[in-house]
C-alpha cells in the first residue's frame, strides 16, 4: 500500500492533521483487524452534504439562467456514484485505502461502493482540516469540469427523468419496488423497475436513490438496444 504523503501529492493538498486523512482512507473492515481505530463511515455521510453544499453554491453562483429543475439534475448528474467512482479512480485513492487482509484479496480496492464512500469521506477530511476552501479547491480541480458539460444538457444521466418521460409520451408510467439488506449504518439497497407487471429493470446502490438510477439505466440500456 502506498503510503498518505504519497496521496497528498497526488491530490495536491498537504493535510494539517495527517489523522484526519486517515480517517478517511479507513475501510470499515479494517477494524476487524484494528479495532482501536476509526473508519470513515461517519465521514462518508458528511463529506456527502459537504460536497452538495459546495457545488449548489457554485451552480447557484455560475448559472442565473438555470431553474430550479435544471440546476437539480446537474447537480445529481455530477455527484452521482459513475462520477465519483470516476474521480476516485483519477486519483487512485483504491491504492491507499486501509483494507482488512480479507477484503483486500477479494478486490476492495477496485469496488466502486467502497471507492465512491471514500471520495465522500475524503471530501469530510479535507473540510476538517482546511475548512470550504480546502473543498472547494479539490473539487474545483476535480469536479467543476464536468459542469460546463452537463448545464448544456441537464438531466442527461439522470435516468430515472429520462425513463419516466419516455414512456410519459405513450402515456405510461413506470413503478419502483425497493428492498434492503444489511444493518442500518450498512445498507444495501436493491430496486426493480416495472411497466405494468412488468420488471424491465433491476438495480443496487448504497442508497434508494443509487439504487433506483441503477434500475432506471438498466431498463433505458433494454430500451436503446
Amino acid at each position: 500500500m502506498k503510503s498518505i504523503e504519497d496521496f497528498e501529492k497526488t491530490i495536491g493538498y498537504s493535510f494539517k492533521d495527517k489523522k484526519l486523512l486517515k480517517i478517511a482512507l479507513t475501510h470499515k473492515s479494517y477494524l476487524d483487524e484494528n479495532p482501536d481505530l476509526i473508519s470513515n463511515q461517519r465521514y462518508e455521510f458528511f463529506g456527502d452534504a459537504i460536497l452538495d453544499f459546495d457545488l449548489t453554491e457554485y451552480l447557484f453562483k455560475h448559472f442565473p439562467d438555470l431553474d430550479e429543475g435544471s440546476l437539480t439534475k446537474i447537480r445529481s448528474s455530477a455527484v452521482n456514484q459513475t462520477n465519483l467512482v470516476k474521480l476516485g479512480n483519477e486519483i487512485n485513492i483504491g491504492s491507499f485505502m486501509f483494507l482488512s487482509k480479507a477484503e483486500d484479496s477479494t478486490g476492495g480496492r477496485n469496488k466502486s461502493s467502497i471507492i465512491e464512500d471514500a471520495v465522500e469521506a475524503l471530501i469530510a477530511a479535507l473540510y476538517f482540516d482546511g475548512g470550504l476552501t480546502a473543498v472547494n479547491g479539490f473539487v474545483s480541480k476535480y469536479i467543476y469540469p464536468s459542469i460546463k458539460e452537463l448545464s448544456e444538457n441537464p438531466g442527461q444521466k439522470d435516468y430515472k427523468t429520462r425513463l419516466q418521460e419516455y414512456y410519459a409520451k405513450v402515456g405510461k408510467k413506470v413503478n419502483y419496488m425497493d428492498s434492503s439488506t444489511g444493518p442500518d449504518h450498512d445498507k444495501k439497497f436493491q430496486t426493480q423497475v416495472f411497466l405494468d407487471k412488468e420488471i424491465i429493470g433491476v438495480g443496487e446502490g448504497k442508497s434508494k436513490k443509487s439504487s433506483q438510477q441503477e434500475a432506471a439505466k438498466q431498463a433505458l440500456e433494454k430500451i436503446n438496444a
